[in-house]
């Protein structure tokens, strides 16, 4: 392979990749949490806002990482189709618009699959450090967070679409469209606010597809909600949050519920995770009582004082 061929398409790769990420993370970030925060505050997912700037940081500096591999992966597969072995093709009669459609879904449906089970996998302890804690740090995600990886997760990430060109016949448009797709998803779920309207988690269909609360909820439970595009494999395997279809609900009903000054409602979880509460001590005098609850292997504590919640800290424990 010559060196200098391959550093320009890598080049041109990340440029590409990164312009990408611009055009659809920064726009919205921009918009929900900067220029309009106050305006769409009734719809934000986690009432109190728990992201700071070091997590924008962090986000920034994982995904400018991201997209390196990304790059460097998307500049082995040129090689290779020049050399002929993968099955992309341009021409739309060669396999007819049928194929072109039914592709894109099948893409999808795959891609979808892959990061259904890849994802649980590396919530397993022997995985979680070396993939997946980095992407787990914001537990209060922005558009940001997206593309947040730690490079062995990059990989993992973009294993399907480096593969699947050299198993399918696929038109470039499908590969762009499911790049676009795929990203829009990513940004949205990520968001931090609830854009799917009300209503959408209990229409026919359309509550297949996940909304912002679904992926959300995942970042701040941490096991549970592990699909990407559709809810069906949680659906399937009994991993979705039983309270997902209720709390993207809630964020459209606000107004007419009490709103906890600290958030308290972010530890719902569902009926068979584990929820523990333990009073450590007390004093009669101000009948103040320090709380402490574990969520998913994420230790909180809070101070309650006649039963009004006064503060809620996480501790630092080990994400699983």
């Amino acid at each position: 392979m010559n060196v200098t061929p391959f550093f320009e398409n890598f080049i041109d790769a990340y440029i590409e990749q990164l312009s990408w990420y611009s055009a659809f993370a920064f726009p919205f970030f921009i918009i929900f949490w900067i220029v309009g925060k106050k305006y769409f505050k009734k719809i934000r997912i986690q009432e109190t806002e728990r992201a700071k700037l070091r997590h924008f940081k962090h986000d920034l500096g994982f995904s400018v990482v991201t997209f390196f591999v990304f790059a460097i992966m998307d500049v082995c597969i040129l090689y290779l189709d020049s050399k002929g072995y993968t099955q992309v093709y341009f021409d739309i009669s060669e396999y007819g618009y049928l194929w072109l459609g039914l592709s894109f879904f099948i893409v999808l449906f795959l891609d979808d699959m892959f990061f259904y089970w890849s994802h649980r996998a590396m919530h397993l302890p022997r995985f979680y450090k070396i993939f997946h804690k980095v992407h787990h740090e914001s537990t209060d995600p922005s558009p940001l967070t997206a593309f947040a990886f730690h490079p062995t997760e990059a990989v993992v990430e973009y294993f399907v679409g480096f593969v699947l060109p050299f198993l399918l016949p696929l038109n470039f448009g499908v590969l762009i469209t499911w790049q676009i797709f795929s990203m829009l998803n990513n940004v949205l779920g990520h968001l931090g606010y609830e854009v799917y309207p009300k209503g959408w988690v209990k229409f026919p269909l359309l509550k297949f597809k996940t909304a912002s609360t679904h992926h959300n909820m995942h970042h701040q439970l941490f096991n549970g909600n592990y699909a990407l595009y559709f809810t069906w494999w949680d659906k399937w395997m009994g991993t979705e949050f039983k309270d997902y279809e209720t709390r993207h609900e809630q964020i459209f009903e606000r107004k007419n519920s009490k709103k906890s000054t600290q958030d308290l409602h972010s530890l719902t979880v569902s009926e068979r995770e584990l929820f523990l509460i333990k009073e450590q001590t007390s004093e009669n005098a101000s009948q103040k009582a320090q709380v402490s609850a574990q969520v998913f292997g994420q230790s909180y504590e809070f101070d309650t004082e006649e039963g009004k919640t006064i503060s809620l800290i996480r501790k630092n424990t080990q994400n699983l």
